[in-house]
């Protein structure tokens, strides 16, 4: 949490849990929206303490050892689908969250690089070299 807001919280969310400001009064007073003081406000409320999630506060639907498993399969067969990868190791995600898993332990999507056609004379070089043989 910034300085700025440790200082918000501290000079106008405790006085106005105790009575002394309201939170219009303390917000306007210290240079922040009002819908950002109720906000904390209400955090403070909640959870008893100042500050915010050093998380994203979003949830985590599997844990470091699916993930492991997920990336350790992947390894073994290269060519599986996000579905059949599922299906495999039991990922509790979706689609995408496999394939954002993925892609935070360094494995991407690869496509094949289109070859050149062969053309008629190079098939009847080919064909001789075969011959050859």
């Amino acid at each position: 949490m910034a300085c700025h807001d440790r200082c918000i919280c501290v000079r106008f969310i405790i006085p106005a849990e105790k009575g002394g400001l309201s939170v219009s009064t303390a917000g306007d007073l210290y240079g922040v929206p009002i819908s950002t003081a109720r906000e904390r406000l209400w955090k403070y409320r909640r959870d008893q303490q100042f500050g915010s999630c050093k998380r994203t506060g979003l949830w985590h639907i599997s844990s470091p050892t699916q993930d492991a498993a997920l990336v350790a399969k992947t390894y073994r067969k290269l060519f599986f689908r996000a579905r059949d990868l599922k299906a495999a190791t039991g990922f509790p995600g979706q689609k995408d969250t496999i394939i954002s898993r993925l892609r935070a332990a360094g494995l991407r999507a690869r496509h094949a690089a289109m070859k050149e056609l062969l053309t008629d004379e190079h098939k009847l070089y080919r064909y001789r070299l075969l011959r050859a043989m």
